[in-house]
């Protein structure tokens, strides 16, 4: 080995060295990220304690009579009112009927159009857009109920929500993905984006809790008519993930413009079950949906009271409802 050689590999030793060096760094700065993430997950649950200080309100939210109303009162009321009497404005969400059709075959899934009916009707109930200020009193209401749900939730970064990712988790429900941003222009604009925003929330929620969410919900649906992407694309990139997607086929109808009292909620909420062997019942977790918080003890309640009715978190084991679309 000639000198000029040996003084070339001798100096590419510290940029080799460097670059190792580089590496292990980056590789132990993610870690480190994630591990922060999760610690201060925990911390918040131990500090929230009974709940977190309502001190975060919107002034833009109407108060209504139910405002003043303690959960446990209207736990305890009956639904008496006249559904013919009560005005029903769902358009914007209406819920399709179909709930046939597998988009693709994957082991250990059943499709609604597959399933066969066993007497059971299964009530699962869902709650898109969390976590907000009333994920916490969600989750008080199915745990004195001794309920499990699901929540379709969107990429939040604080303490606070870390917190009720956790709990989610923690407390046996079903937590699925429901984009990051919510941000339809930007989720939709291309397969590219879909799939960027995709990875951003199931990288949160599996750093948060330490668990890989693998159940996601199309922001307006598989079956909107907003997407720059065809549907069928980002179905299939899902299925390429491991991802199995779910809609809806019972809208409580809490996401319109004109917002419903939760008698109105709790009507929506409650039809068909009886003659449906899998119900999925969309509701909303967000600041604005106080009815929503209101309308649950009477909702879970009568559907409790039905025969052959269990409510059940969305798993593996759930029949798949999904929207007929072009």
């Amino acid at each position: 080995m000639s000198k000029r050689t040996e003084k070339i590999i001798l100096g590419l030793i510290p940029a080799a060295l460097a670059l190792i060096m580089c590496t292990v760094i980056a590789l132990l700065g993610g870690k480190v990220i994630n591990l922060e993430r999760r610690l201060k997950g925990y911390e918040a649950v131990e500090q929230l304690g009974a709940r977190e200080s309502r001190l975060v309100q919107l002034s833009w939210i109407e108060e209504n009579a139910y405002a003043s109303s303690d959960i446990s009162e209207l736990a305890a009321r009956n639904y008496t009112d006249d559904p013919a009497s009560l005005a029903y404005p769902c358009d914007e969400y209406e819920a399709h009927p179909s709930e046939g059709g597998a988009l693709y075959d994957r082991n250990g899934v059943t499709y609604a159009a597959d399933s066969d009916s066993d007497g059971i009707h299964r009530v699962y109930l869902t709650f898109d857009d969390g976590p907000s200020i009333y994920t916490d009193d969600i989750l008080d209401i199915l745990a004195a109920y001794d309920v499990k749900a699901t929540f379709f939730v969107v990429g939040r970064e604080n303490t606070a929500s870390y917190a009720r990712y956790l709990r989610i988790i923690e407390e046996g429900h079903t937590l699925g993905m429901h984009s990051y941003s919510h941000v339809y222009n930007d989720i939709y604009a291309s397969p590219e984006s879909f799939a960027e925003d995709t990875e951003r929330i199931r990288t949160l929620l599996e750093d948060v809790t330490g668990q890989t969410p693998v159940f996601y919900r199309f922001p307006g649906g598989s079956s909107n008519d907003v997407s720059a992407t065809d549907m069928h694309e980002l179905e299939e990139y899902l299925e390429s993930q491991g991802i199995v997607y779910f809609d809806w086929n019972v809208s409580s109808g809490d996401a319109g413009k004109t917002p419903l009292s939760p008698d109105q909620i709790i009507h929506n909420a409650l039809q068909g079950i009886e003659s449906r062997d899998t119900t999925v019942i969309l509701f909303h977790d967000t600041a604005a949906k106080r009815s929503t918080v209101y309308a649950l003890p009477t909702i879970i309640e009568a559907i409790q009271s039905m025969d052959n009715t269990v409510i059940l978190p969305i798993t593996y084991d759930t029949t798949v409802i999904q929207h007929d679309h072009p």
